[in-house]
């Protein structure tokens, strides 16, 4: 069957509109490891008819060609031998036979492990080409496994998530929602509300039948409850963008109190030029780091004062004015050793701008902690509002690691490891879905509304559809399996 935009596939319980321009008759090929030279190199294929391709290229040691000869219906089986092309050896090679239905696409999968030398990967794929398969496009090993019903289109988006992990726990959530936790919530939300519009239905539909109906009461209490689980899942999006986009920390303050010398200890290298003259550092300075699971952009700036005679100090204090404005966290470096003096009273007036959650580092405990005492009357002063204040070494490194727990904190990464991935189009989604709620909610505490609320509940089971692939328009697959990379 060729699928052109618009067609409708059938794939298990799923009815889905296809916009790719796949042909899914065909068997497709490509490099599904890393491009560039490596010690090995994995080539998928994937189709009814890879077994045949591969029979006319794959020679196995013993002498005989393919497995399909040996064997016409291989499963999970692995042999040694050559790609040839005629009586031409291109590669010496292991090529693993995966028979349908159990399979990543569900259908029929070879792959090819051979050494990753991209001559001799380009010379497999053009024979595999000239035998009958053609390149794959991007992500469709993927959408094939959504269309014949191997993964919802939620756990399809989290194989992307999960290449694109930046750190441990990134990768995690990734694997959760691809193991189906997040999918398992959409769906237990789901059904449950498709049980409560069949009993509200069934009211509208038999009103005079001699049947126990739920009250308006126990329907009110089911959307409530409907409506604290979809309120969770919406709860996640803010550690979620977190985990797959990271956040950037600037850290300011006057010249001199420590910044770089901070960005060195959290670092753990000497990556800031560091001296006891104030104004050294001129530009801004970045390196990311994994923060409790978190991609953390830590940014030096040049230190913040009004009065500089240097162009290019001055220049650098502009460039920390723009970081400031871009900044997700702020650290805040004071000199903990001294009291407090205009020059932070002057910063402190600028960070009143900001709305960006502060962390006020005073720095150099190791010198004199009692001032530091001193100064927290004087900081809490400066601020309407709470933030996080904390007494640091970045010379000893001394308390260097609370602040990337307060960092975390912000950020709401926790130590748990139940973090499920929701994408802007999920949270999207949800958002419809608790606007639909909520307002079945308010129908059925008013009087003679049911139909209404029927009928918001059915825009909430279709927007709970929609995250899970069984109603996606064609555009939105386009988009979704356009970012993913040939080869996945």
């Amino acid at each position: 069957m060729r699928l052109l935009t618009g067609d409708i596939k059938i794939c298990g319980s799923y009815g889905i509109i296809a916009g790719m321009n796949y042909i899914n008759e065909d068997s497709i090929a490509a490099l599904s490891s890393a491009a560039g030279k490596a010690a090995i190199a994995v080539i998928r294929l994937s189709g009814g008819d890879s077994f045949e391709i591969i029979d006319k290229i794959f020679q196995a040691k013993s002498g005989r060609t393919a497995a399909v000869k040996e064997d016409p219906a291989p499963d999970k089986q692995i042999k040694y031998g050559y790609i040839v092309d005629g009586v031409e050896k291109i590669d010496e090679v292991l090529c693993a036979f995966f028979k349908a239905p159990r399979t990543y696409t569900g259908e029929n999968i070879v792959e090819i492990s051979a050494h990753g030398n991209p001559v001799i990967v380009s010379g497999i794929l053009n024979l595999l080409y000239k035998n009958g398969a053609r390149a794959a496009q991007a992500g469709e090993f993927t959408y094939r496994a959504f269309i014949n019903g191997k993964k919802d289109l939620a756990q399809a988006e989290a194989v992307c998530a999960l290449i694109a992990g930046k750190t441990e726990k990134a990768v995690k959530a990734a694997l959760n929602n691809l193991g189906g936790e997040f999918s398992n919530k959409i769906k237990s939300v789901k059904d449950a509300l498709i049980n409560l519009l069949a009993y509200t239905e069934a009211s509208l539909d038999h009103p005079e039948e001699d049947i126990m109906f739920l009250s308006r009461a126990q329907k009110s209490r089911k959307l409530s409850d409907l409506i604290d689980q979809n309120s969770k899942l919406l709860s996640a999006y803010k550690i979620s963008q977190c985990l797959q986009k990271g956040l950037k920390a600037a850290i300011i303050g006057k010249p001199n109190t420590g910044k770089s010398s901070l960005l060195n200890a959290i670092i753990g290298k000497n990556r800031a030029i560091v001296t006891e003259i104030a104004g050294t550092t001129t530009d801004a300075i970045e390196e990311t780091i994994d923060c409790r699971g978190l991609p953390l952009t830590i940014i030096d700036t040049a230190g913040l004062r009004n009065h500089t005679n240097n162009a290019v100090e001055k220049l650098g204090q502009e460039k920390t004015r723009e970081i400031l404005s871009a900044a997700d966290i702020i650290i805040w470096v004071i000199d903990g050793s001294q009291p407090l003096d205009k020059n932070d009273e002057e910063i402190a007036e600028i960070l009143q701008n900001y709305e960006t959650p502060i962390i006020i580092a005073a720095n150099k405990s190791d010198i004199k902690r009692a001032n530091f005492e001193t100064a927290l009357p004087a900081v809490k002063r400066l601020f309407s509002v709470s933030h996080s204040l904390l007494s640091l070494s970045a010379k000893t490194g001394e308390c260097v690691a609370e602040l990337l727990d307060a960092a975390a904190k912000i950020a709401g990464v926790s130590d748990s490891n139940g973090n499920i991935m929701i994408s802007a189009r999920h949270y999207a989604l949800l958002q419809t879905a608790q606007t639909a709620l909520e307002n079945a909610k308010k129908q059925y505490e008013a009087q003679d509304a049911d139909e209404i609320a029927a009928f918001e509940m059915r825009n909430a089971v279709s927007a709970y559809e929609d995250i899970l692939g069984i109603t996606a328009p064609h555009d939105i697959l386009d988009s979704i399996f356009s970012t993913f990379c040939i080869g996945k």
